[in-house]
């Protein structure tokens, strides 16, 4: 069983939570060994010489096949759960489903399952959720940034984080020994604070939005906003955008993503509203988990590129900002 080096943690499932159907209160030190513990690799031992054989005798290698693999994740936190080299496909959804219950208190979600020769990738979006996609045999060589790809369709400032092989069940081994390995979050999990806000179908019929933020269980949160917004507005109502505050990993640690909703009004004069964060992470150094160095991308985090990013130059105008972590329920009426 093989596992690539993480030599970079920089940078939050369909998502591993899709608003709005879904994406450790921990030291930045602790995460940072428990990423290490993760990202760790076997040590690959020198090979040795038979006595008596010529030197570069290469031992025969022991017969084994590939074994399973699965990975979980909770919505309300950005760790993931998952365990390698297991003998059947229910073996590694059931320990890792089961893992996950047990740190969270809550049902998970799977997020990828896969036999045979493969691997799961995943990546981190600004915010901090983490974006997960599987991929077997030939697929891995053709898309080895099949994760990050699916964060930047959904969301921005998408980095790849962590890779996992599938591992090996060696066939000479006793047939009842567990040659399973795990890869869970150690000490106490950081729990995301959501932002959303919710407008009618209609929105120019009443001229509102409903906004809450700070609050940590996403269902909740989204039920108590949808259920203000219909009550008040008399009309069904749909979440226009959401953020998190998280926790990302960086080069120099664990660290708040410090998301934000932002309200602005396009070049037709329309209310809108996105997600974006407070400031733009340090930039990146290390290289990715695949050994080769990270890609530039161009993609917009912070409140003015993400704007510029949405409407053509000076079409649009900020309205306002609402940080992720903050208490609040407010009504927002639309300006022109």
């Amino acid at each position: 069983m093989k596992f690539r080096p993480i030599l970079s943690m920089a940078t939050a499932l369909t998502t591993l939570i899709l608003l709005p159907d879904a994406a450790q209160a921990q030291s930045a030190e602790q995460h940072a060994r428990d990423m290490n513990d993760i990202a760790a690799t076997p040590p690959q031992g020198a090979s040795e010489d038979h006595p008596g054989d010529e030197p570069g005798y290469d031992l025969p290698s022991l017969p084994s096949e590939p074994g399973f693999m699965a990975a979980a994740y909770h919505a309300d936190t950005g760790s993931t759960w998952v365990s390698v080299g297991h003998k059947t496909l229910d073996l590694a959804r059931q320990r890792v489903l089961e893992r996950c219950k047990a740190a969270t208190g809550n049902e998970c979600d799977v997020a990828a399952a896969i036999g045979g020769t493969g691997q799961v990738y995943l990546a981190q979006d600004g915010m901090g959720q983490s974006w997960i996609r599987a991929a077997v045999n030939d697929e891995m060589l053709a898309s080895p940034d099949v994760s990050t790809r699916h964060c930047l369709t959904n969301s921005f400032g998408c980095d790849l984080v962590a890779v996992y092989d599938s591992g090996a069940i060696f066939l000479n081994e006793d047939p009842g020994l567990d040659q399973s390995k795990d890869y869970f979050p150690k000490g106490k999990l950081n729990w995301n604070r959501w932002a959303m806000v919710a407008r009618p179908i209609d929105p120019a019929a009443v001229g509102k939005s409903w906004l809450i933020s700070g609050k940590e269980n996403s269902v909740a949160t989204r039920k108590a906003i949808l259920d203000r917004c219909q009550a008040d507005s008399g009309q069904r109502c749909a979440i226009s955008a959401y953020a998190v505050n998280g926790k990302k990993v960086t080069d120099a640690g664990w660290a708040d993503t410090n998301g934000l909703l932002v309200h602005f009004v396009d070049g037709r004069g329309q209310n809108r509203w996105t997600a974006a964060l407070a400031a733009a992470p340090k930039k990146k150094k290390k290289r990715s988990p695949l050994g080769d160095p990270l890609p530039t991308l161009a993609d917009p985090v912070t409140v003015k590129e993400r704007i510029a990013r949405i409407c053509p130059p000076s079409s649009c105008r900020v309205i306002a900002t609402y940080d992720a972590a903050t208490p609040r329920v407010v009504v927002i009426a639309d300006e022109g």
